[in-house]
């Protein structure tokens, strides 16, 4: 037992042994007829809850013994396409903005750029913190489905102002989807293929690839040159994109609502004192794809009681009593993520995390070209270069995800290593792209960069989830996701001043901040790869 041994006292006596990663090195109760061994999971980020610490740890192993099925890789790609819906809206967004303001507004600050980050958050809000309240399963269901109708009414609007809302509200949903997505699959997956939380942040670069190649086929040929003269007629581009890009999100909708078909996860459901429910959840999937399971409802009462600490719908009899056990849920998640002197220094850290990489990798983007046209470059002035160029870089920053997937299983590489690695090689490659000054210069370091901080981007994405605990999962992730968009929501106004005033020291300031993710990475107390996610 080291030393640094603490004492929990709630539903059992307990003694926790806490070593730098996180794990746990032993773990005594007092009570009698437990003979559950802990020491695969990752229960040090919960807190202090024993019992729920055993249920997971069945619910674990009877994924374990399951194995992965089609429906697993069914949830991998539709999962997945969460995250390409959110990289579709901004890059859908930030590509038609000018044509937007050419045929509506006529110029000035970009007003559009703020809201979007606005919904961005506020859906992060609504959606995350809802998952942990009413569960994965209506969010997870219904983001997708209500973004591509809103992206439909954005695509055919006549005034700045209903663009705007119409926007607003569809990117709402598609910020929600991405704050639940990881924990979905995560919550589903046998620990064997933990990697694969790593991995389906390639689908990333998937959607960025299909909206640089939705605007390359539509904004060319079908927008006006400048705002002088652009009636509707002349400037279809932007509407064609938010068409096409909202159907390809109500197909993917439609696939989880019909072909998918998902249950709550079972994670969840035990987390929220409805142990049944979270044993059909499995052996629904063990029946249909004929595997053994040897979990049963028995097993999983025996363990106790969970505290009724959840939001239970079937005790409010009213609008203000709904509001305010919410509201004390809520509370009660929020102050889970801070329940140990561990836990909180994992939650800030990757707070900060999504800070930094927020505010960086949105400003530098924004501000990169005004540097390098401000030193006498050019990364081409054609659309069809512009959307050539980045059509590539989008391309290849798919396999920086999967590349993260692998270094990650390598037991001295880790989570907190491919982290290091990613940002310190994505510092290198943009510091190296401020000396591009030709549209090949710009395809090539723009893959690159797409290709190494993709790798950091994916890790920080999987780890996020991984190490909450899961009755604050999908709070965590959503606090996570505010932080991020509060950060890059200052983009704008850099982008804003930088076209003013030309200085270069923001391009500088961005590129150091991301070599400090990889210090924040290094102080990270788990590592998850060592055990089991809870």
């Amino acid at each position: 037992m080291s030393s640094n041994s603490i004492e929990i006292k709630k539903t059992y006596d307990i003694k926790v042994a806490e070593v730098d990663d996180g794990a746990i090195e032993s773990l005594d109760s007092v009570e009698k007829g437990f003979d559950i061994t802990l020491d695969d999971d990752l229960i040090a980020v919960e807190d202090g809850d024993l019992v729920l610490s055993k249920k997971i740890h069945l619910i674990n192993d009877a994924l374990d013994e399951i194995g992965f099925t089609w429906y697993h890789a069914q949830l991998f790609c539709i999962a997945g396409f969460g995250y390409s819906v959110d990289s579709q809206m901004a890059m859908i967004q930030s590509a038609v903005k000018t044509y937007v303001d050419y045929q509506m507004k006529g110029g000035g600050y970009p007003v559009a750029t703020e809201i979007f980050y606005g919904g961005l958050i506020a859906g992060s809000i609504i959606f995350g913190f809802g998952a942990d309240l009413i569960g994965r399963k209506l969010a997870f269901n219904s983001s997708l489905l209500l973004s591509s109708t809103f992206g439909f009414f954005t695509g055919g609007t006549s005034s700045y102002s209903m663009y705007s809302i119409f926007m607003f509200l569809s990117t709402v949903a598609a910020g929600g989807n991405l704050a639940t997505d990881v924990a979905v699959f995560m919550e589903y997956l046998p620990s064997k293929y933990q990697y694969l939380n790593t991995s389906m942040a390639a689908w990333w670069g998937v959607g960025q690839t299909i909206a640089s190649l939705i605007s390359w086929a539509f904004i060319p040929n079908n927008s006006c040159s400048s705002g002088k003269d652009c009636p509707s007629e002349l400037n279809r581009g932007w509407r064609y994109c938010w068409y096409t890009n909202s159907g390809i999100v109500m197909g993917a909708a439609l696939i989880r609502l019909f072909v998918l078909n998902l249950d709550e996860t079972p994670k969840f459901l035990v987390s929220t004192g409805r142990d049944a429910e979270a044993y059909e959840s499995i052996m629904k999937i063990a029946r249909k794809y004929n595997r053994n399971c040897s979990l049963t409802l028995e097993k999983l009462k025996e363990c106790g009681e969970i505290e009724p600490t959840y939001y239970d719908s079937k005790k409010i009899n009213s609008p203000k009593e709904a509001i305010k056990e919410l509201w004390k849920t809520t509370c009660v998640n929020v102050k889970i993520l801070f329940s140990t002197k561990l836990v909180t220094r994992s939650t800030i850290l990757i707070i900060i995390s999504w800070a930094f990489i927020g505010i960086s990798y949105s400003v530098f983007y924004n501000f990169l070209y005004i540097y390098i046209a401000s030193h006498g470059g050019s990364t081409g002035d054609t659309p069809y270069l512009v959307y050539r160029n980045s059509t590539l870089a989008n391309f290849v920053g798919i396999f920086g995800p999967i590349l993260g997937g692998f270094l990650i299983m390598i037991p001295k590489v880790g989570r907190r290593g491919t982290m290091i690695f990613g940002a310190l090689s994505g510092m290198a490659i943009l510091f190296g792209y401020t000396t591009v000054r030709t549209p090949s210069g710009d395809a090539g370091f723009g893959s690159a960069t797409y290709f190494f901080i993709n790798i950091y981007y994916a890790c920080l994405y999987a780890y996020t989830p991984e190490v909450f605990p899961t009755r604050a999962r999908a709070t965590g992730v959503a606090l996570c996701l505010v932080a991020d968009r509060i950060a890059g929501s200052f983009a704008p106004v850099t982008y804003w001043y930088g076209e003013m005033s030309g200085s270069s020291v923001p391009i500088w300031v961005c590129g150091a901040i991301i070599g400090c993710l990889a210090i924040l990475a290094f102080f990270m107390p788990f590592e998850p790869g060592k055990k089991r996610s809870v």
